[in-house]
């Protein structure tokens, strides 16, 4: 049985016609065929498991996915997110906020640790695009250790645009 656990796959259906995220998440292939008869079980399960490739077509693509029984989290602080439920916090969705709360004020081993998980691509484009506030301070800091000017800062070119007065 716990062999049967470790080895657990669901079918993941992409479909062509919606948005390039809209999928489907099945807990077996029957279950996906029973849904969609329009779909051959047999014919599915034969190409699934000899080709170990997606079934693919003009409308849909089929494959079978590990079942991720283990929530994939950065090894960060929890004193750095007082304010969450550190346990429910979706990491992937929430990453403008964890990235801009671990830059500003984080150490520099929970940077190495923010960017072993989200990736070093995926934090300078957070930097260039979507992180809206940092520090005077962490701005400087962001800009000597990712070798980025200012100017390419989402955070530092909307703060020019919200001067405030000058008195």
């Amino acid at each position: 049985m716990m062999l049967k656990e470790l080895n657990k796959r669901v079918i993941v259906v992409h479909w062509k016609r919606f948005a390039s995220t809209d999928i489907d998440v099945f807990s077996s292939l029957k279950g996906f065929c029973d849904s969609y008869p329009a779909y051959n079980y047999h014919t599915l399960n034969n190409y699934l498991s000899k080709k170990k490739v997606p079934f693919e077509n003009e409308e849909i693509k089929i494959e079978r996915q590990p079942l991720i029984q283990k929530v994939r989290r950065p090894d960060l602080p929890k004193v750095l997110f007082w304010d969450f439920d550190f346990d429910k916090l979706d990491w992937n969705r929430s990453y403008r906020t964890v990235m801009e709360r671990v830059l500003d004020k984080g150490n520099p081993k929970d940077w190495e640790e923010m960017i072993r998980f989200y990736g070093m691509e995926n934090v300078v484009n957070a930097l260039k695009n979507d992180i809206t506030y940092l520090s005077d301070m962490t701005m400087e800091a962001v800009c000597e250790y990712f070798q980025l000017s200012k100017e390419k800062l989402r955070c530092y070119t909307k703060k020019q645009l919200n001067q405030g007065h000058w008195i």
